[in-house]
């Protein structure tokens, strides 16, 4: 059913002009508004309500998943989520680009309450480079590296163990994600410390004081975290007998320094000759502006 759309007549299917007023029905057609079937909503509601409760399920399944990993470390669990692994490593990856962009924002914030007492506008010389933009750059560079310890692990593990079955990079970096879940626990703890402390630090710095407790804390828990991913990246290769003659610490020792020379050239010739760029022009604009300042 329809209406003419200048005197609000009722229009029959055949119609082509208002009979009580005369206008043409087409324009009455050009102005009607597009309605959504009712079903069509329904449908879509109940898939965003059954997308949103997988999700639900597999956050509930993946924590379910860090806690055993938590009590026994070296008891993996072969019937996983293919995607547990990647969590967790998206999860270190997350947290060590907040790592720098929390603290960094904070500092920069404070160089510019500083500045401004002098006289000098810090956003007129520089942008906060502790963005969300920086957050994304941080994030990937650091998955990347989390994925050369993987795929150079997986290799390794392939190319000198004995076993006849064929162990896929998801289940690889399951295993390897189950042996440093505990990590996890000094990682969110030392973030929390540095959020909550980076601002009476730099406080207490720019007073004299060094009263530096709760970033010896944080500290003391990275390296915690460090030396517990460093072992379960070791600890993937001790369940493996190897093919060749040589023992299995040396298959070790052989994967810790591949992955090492491969991050050390990833650094060297690609994140250090940007991160220079980038200072240096920062630095350059910094100057300018206090030459013209004074």
């Amino acid at each position: 059913m329809k209406f003419c759309t200048n005197c609000g007549a009722q229009l029959e299917a055949e119609d082509k002009f208002c009979t009580s007023c005369g206008t043409a029905v087409a324009a009455n057609t050009a102005s009607a508004t597009t309605e959504i079937p009712e079903n069509k909503i329904n449908v879509d509601k109940e898939a965003v309500n059954e997308r949103v409760q997988q999700t639900k399920q597999y956050a509930q399944n993946y924590w379910n998943w860090v806690k055993t990993s938590i009590q026994k470390p070296f008891e993996t669990q072969n019937d996983a989520h293919p995607f547990y692994g990647m969590t967790t490593f998206i999860l270190f990856s997350i947290i060590g680009a907040l790592f720098v962009v929390i603290p960094g924002g904070q500092i920069f914030g404070k160089f510019s309450e500083t500045t401004s007492h002098y006289g000098v506008n810090t956003e007129s010389i520089m942008d906060n480079p502790f963005t969300i933009g920086m957050f994304f750059k941080l994030l990937v560079v650091i998955a990347i590296i989390y994925a050369l310890y993987i795929v150079i692990g997986y290799l390794v593990e392939k190319l000198l163990s004995t076993e006849d079955s064929e162990t896929s990079v998801i289940e690889y970096t399951n295993k390897f994600a189950h042996f440093i879940n505990y990590t996890l626990i000094f990682s969110v703890v030392a973030l929390v410390i540095t959020i909550f402390s980076t601002q009476t630090i730099v406080n207490n710095l720019s007073e004299g004081r060094t009263d530096l407790g709760s970033l010896n804390l944080v500290v003391g828990l990275l390296a915690l975290a460090s030396l517990g991913f460093s072992t379960g990246f070791l600890a993937t290769f001790f369940d493996k007998n190897v093919k060749y003659k040589i023992d299995r610490i040396y298959v070790v020792v052989i994967a810790q320094l591949v992955v090492s020379l491969v991050i050390y050239i990833l650094v060297r010739y690609m994140i250090v000759p940007n991160a220079e760029s980038y200072a240096t022009g920062l630095f350059g604009s910094v100057f300018s502006t206090f030459d013209n300042l004074f």
